[in-house]
């Protein structure tokens, strides 16, 4: 068994209305009324607020796009920071490994100093001294070096 259909308070106000019927010319003299009222001005909210939310939309986008691109620079020119401190590392490694293995290998000539004619260098290969205690020149090292 179905329920009887319920109006809306609107149409059943215009169901108790007393039928009428219209006259003759009932419609001529409502297109009179209105061509002589102009055009009718509807406004435009359903497509101002229609461009308002696609127009934030678009900005929501933009400004999402903005910040991802700019984060993204930003790990990019950190990533290339570290790659340079790391080939810059490589590069201090293999210095501090020339300068290990020169020393590891005393110089065995002294540059004592000179001037514009005469260079005084000292050869301690050739000092007796040398040849009897080489063993405890391995352990000379230069100044610079110790800290």
């Amino acid at each position: 068994m179905s329920q009887p259909r319920q109006r809306d308070p609107l149409t059943a106000a215009f169901a108790r209305l007393p039928r009428q019927r219209p006259s003759a010319g009932f419609t001529d003299e409502l297109l009179a009324e209105l061509n002589r009222r102009g055009p009718v001005q509807r406004r435009p909210t359903g497509r101002l607020v229609w461009a308002t939310v696609m127009s934030l939309i678009v900005a929501a986008m933009l400004a999402v796009g903005y910040g991802y691109q700019k984060q993204q620079a930003a790990k990019r020119a950190y990533r290339d920071q570290v790659e340079e401190l790391r080939s810059r590392y490589e590069e201090l490694l293999d210095e501090v490994a020339s300068v290990r293995q020169e020393v590891a290998t005393p110089e065995t000539r002294l540059y004592l100093g000179g001037d514009e004619s005469v260079d005084l260098v000292l050869d301690l290969s050739q000092t007796p001294t040398y040849q009897t205690n080489r063993q405890d020149l391995k352990d000379v090292r230069p100044a610079a070096l110790e800290q």
